[in-house]
């Protein structure tokens, strides 16, 4: 499906809603038609926290430019692919075989690889510094940061194919990563006012400035590195009896502060679950993105911005294979069909390691911290599993990427982190 679906009026969305907004953001820049833009995007991040975005900017070009290279990144020799194994990187970046990640304790049927903003290593082993002397510094200036703890590990370069296997990949995927982080952030400013929340509030999580939050000092935080994901799922299957598997199974987004998905071409997977339980397909819409917000988003606001429960199904009878490398490497392999693979993009924009949701609250209107309650009344403000993001051993970010991480990718933990790491954050 690749038509339109109607988008509905602000007024009438509901967290039992049967299809997901359009919001066309040419409307922005239009002053007798921002206002009313601006309330359907409240509505939508209330209610639903799922949206499509058109005449967003990003020019098609550099969308085609990064689309156009999947077939041949995912076709790479098993011996390459094994070579950017995402096990080779403590970052967690790089190629995941067929089945190899896990959501709720399932295999997901996709492969993928994971790419992030250019960064250096900025982790460094626990030398015996006291607390308080900053056991490491970046660009020469650690301004008491602790770059000993374990989750700026997570930092990290890519592990980039082989420009001669794939001319232009790295710099089709700068650009595209460069657009959508531009995207992103013009997106949080409307974010703020749809909200009423002060221009700029949250340019000091993304942009590396100092910023003063109401109850606390000022702060200077690293620069986030965002995530990529390019995604490939098995093409459904013709033959009969078809099976529902797991593309991707049910989750919200703990990967950032929200997310951009790209649908490529018109192959479907993705729903989306309301308020009575009902999976809502959320089909490809030609040029348009679909949004939808992370965990942390959620627990930030106190419930004001949804996070929503979504999955990928895929429609395939056949088994996986495994391709064997060596002796010490076996990659997995997705069925064969003679039908289309769905590719997907989605962007995860990234937030500051060492930054805290008791943070980001500080930095956010009461007005804002108490709409959620004071629409659903306290007994039910946290039905949704809000309050389960609070709990307080997961009120650093870095603690909860590193734990999200690790949860699904238990063999790159090991390797890197040991066992002892691994079974922490497994409880």
């Amino acid at each position: 499906m690749n038509g339109n679906p109607s988008p509905k009026d602000a007024s009438t969305l509901s967290t039992s809603f049967s299809h997901l907004p359009i919001l066309d953001l040419s409307h922005a820049s239009n002053p007798d038609l921002r206002p009313a833009l601006l309330s359907q995007l409240h509505s939508a991040l209330f209610n639903i926290g799922f949206l499509y975005i058109t005449n967003h900017g990003i020019p098609a070009s550099t969308i085609t430019a990064l689309t156009s290279k999947l077939p041949s990144l995912f076709a790479l020799p098993p011996e390459v692919k094994a070579n950017l194994s995402k096990v080779n990187s403590p970052h967690f970046l790089g190629y995941s075989g067929f089945a190899e990640e896990t959501t709720l304790g399932q295999k997901d049927l996709r492969e993928q690889f994971d790419f992030a903003t250019e960064v250096p290593v900025v982790w460094r082993e626990d030398d015996g510094a006291s607390e308080h002397e900053g056991k490491g510094t970046v660009n020469g200036n650690g301004g008491g940061r602790d770059l000993s703890k374990l989750y700026w590990r997570l930092r990290g370069p890519n592990q980039w194919p082989p420009e001669e296997l794939i001319p232009g990949f790295r710099e089709a995927f700068t650009n595209y990563h460069n657009a959508l982080s531009a995207l992103s952030y013009s997106f949080v400013h409307m974010i703020e006012e749809a909200f009423n929340i002060p221009h700029g509030t949250f340019d000091a999580f993304f942009q590396g400035t100092t910023h003063n939050s109401p109850t606390s000092t000022s702060t200077t935080f690293l620069e986030p590195q965002h995530r990529i994901k390019l995604l490939k799922y098995p093409p459904s299957s013709s033959s009969t009896p078809t099976n529902n598997t797991q593309g991707v199974g049910a989750h919200k987004d703990s990967s950032g502060w929200l997310t951009f998905l790209y649908q490529v071409g018109t192959e479907e997977g993705l729903e989306v679950v309301n308020s009575r339980g009902e999976w809502i397909p959320a089909p490809p819409v030609e040029n348009s993105f679909v949004v939808n917000f992370g965990n942390a988003f959620e627990a930030a606001t106190e419930g004001a911005v949804r996070a929503t429960v979504h999955r990928v199904k895929v429609k395939t009878n056949c088994s996986y294979s495994t391709s064997q490398v060596s002796l010490n490497s076996i990659i997995p392999q997705a069925p064969l069909s003679t039908a289309q693979p769905r590719y997907s993009i989605p962007f995860f924009q990234g937030l500051p390691l060492d930054l805290t949701l008791s943070q980001i609250r500080s930095y956010l209107p009461g007005s804002v911290r108490t709409l959620r309650r004071e629409e659903e009344g306290n007994a039910n403000a946290n039905a949704d599993g809000v309050s389960s993001f609070l709990d307080p051993r997961w009120d650093s970010l870095g603690e909860s990427q590193l734990r999200k991480w690790i949860r699904s990718h238990e063999d790159v933990g090991t390797r890197w982190y040991g066992d002892e790491v691994v079974q922490f954050y497994l409880r």
